[in-house]
């Protein structure tokens, strides 16, 4: 496996900063930053228009919160919660210079073979592995990392986030987007002729298998699998505790929705909803739709690695991904495991 680490549209971004300190911004540069093909790639992932961030930047250091544009609707105040962020980076640009240099030091070989061997160990024995890119910006969004088109994304503005050390958690995140590329690919062989039923049970296993084989997760009944790392490494510990209490609702939201997609009263689209809403949202229960969301995972991680994981544990890798490739067959093997 090669890692192909892309850092180029930082530079010029940090110099933008500069010079917006300086009142030497213009309006050209921040437009051709953000044509950078590593720019082009977000905003193709995230589905948004360049214009209102073209316009967000040349006004980063005066903007009200008002004025702050949605870069998508689905999470309409991400650009405001990552702004103060982006006011950091304005403040001492620097910071994020070092840390752009830092990224080639620690991204090292050795570090790879442990990403490699991680990565490995959560994919069928047959699933290829080639170059991956690794896209790395001061990110337009709210996403720490996430896999598009055949890559992952890693936002540098959020890696101090990981503390004094990145060198401790960065493997894991590697492995953890490393883990999603590859299964994609591998899925796409047979993924499209799922039934609605199967794909809603299969989407379980994305992030739910990342966490349990890349962040040693725990779960209400999955169990972590490496003794040398430590339990839930680079997940948040106040999202995954909170997670870990609702799997007897969310198992009840599953059968529920199970239930109305076999009665024909839910089309796909009404399932993506549903997803997006419940299962993906960062909003603890008493929250508002407004608020800066709590969570830094959802539903969808800690029930995949109940669901999933639990078949792991109980009956190993190769059951595992028989039920992956064949989700009809998760919820009797998760029955069964459950008794064992």
């Amino acid at each position: 496996m090669k890692i192909n680490l892309r850092l180029s549209s930082i530079t010029p971004m940090l110099q933008f900063l500069r010079d917006l300190k300086s009142n030497q911004a213009t309006y050209v540069q921040i437009a051709e930053i953000l044509d950078h093909p590593d720019y082009d790639y977000e905003f193709r992932r995230y589905g948004s228009a360049k214009q209102p961030m073209i316009d967000y930047f040349i006004n980063l250091n005066t903007i009200t919160d008002a004025e702050i544009p949605a870069l998508r609707e689905s999470r309409p105040t991400e650009v405001l919660d990552k702004h103060p962020l982006w006011i950091a980076a304005f403040n001492d640009p620097n910071v994020y210079k070092e840390l752009a240099n830092k990224l080639h030091f620690i991204i090292s070989g050795e570090m790879l073979d442990r990403v490699s061997n991680m990565v490995l160990a959560g994919i069928p024995d047959d699933a290829d592995i080639d170059t991956i890119d690794v896209v790395c910006t001061m990110s337009i969004g709210g996403s720490f990392g996430y896999v598009y088109d055949g890559a992952f994304h890693i936002d540098i503005l959020r890696i101090p986030e990981m503390g004094e050390k990145p060198e401790m958690y960065l493997p894991l995140l590697l492995a953890h987007e490393t883990h999603h590329v590859v299964m994609m690919a591998y899925e796409s062989e047979y993924v499209d002729n799922f039934t609605l039923e199967q794909w809603f049970i299969h989407f379980f296993s994305g992030e739910g298998l990342a966490i349990k084989f890349c962040n040693n997760a725990q779960g209400t009944i999955s169990k972590p699998i490496y003794n040398h790392l430590p339990v839930n490494a680079g997940l948040d510990a106040f999202t995954m505790e909170y997670l870990n209490g609702k799997f007897n609702e969310a198992w009840v939201v599953f059968q529920k929705t199970l239930s109305s997609i076999r009665a024909g009263k839910m089309n796909k689209n009404d399932v993506w909803a549903h997803l997006m809403n419940y299962w993906y949202s960062f909003h603890t229960d008493y929250q508002q739709p407004n608020e800066a969301p709590l969570l830094q995972q959802s539903l969808a991680y800690s029930f995949g690695n109940d669901l999933y994981g639990t078949i792991y544990d109980a009956f190993g890798k190769n059951v595992l991904f028989d039920c992956v490739r064949h989700p009809e067959k998760v919820l009797d093997t998760f029955d069964k495991a459950l008794k064992i």
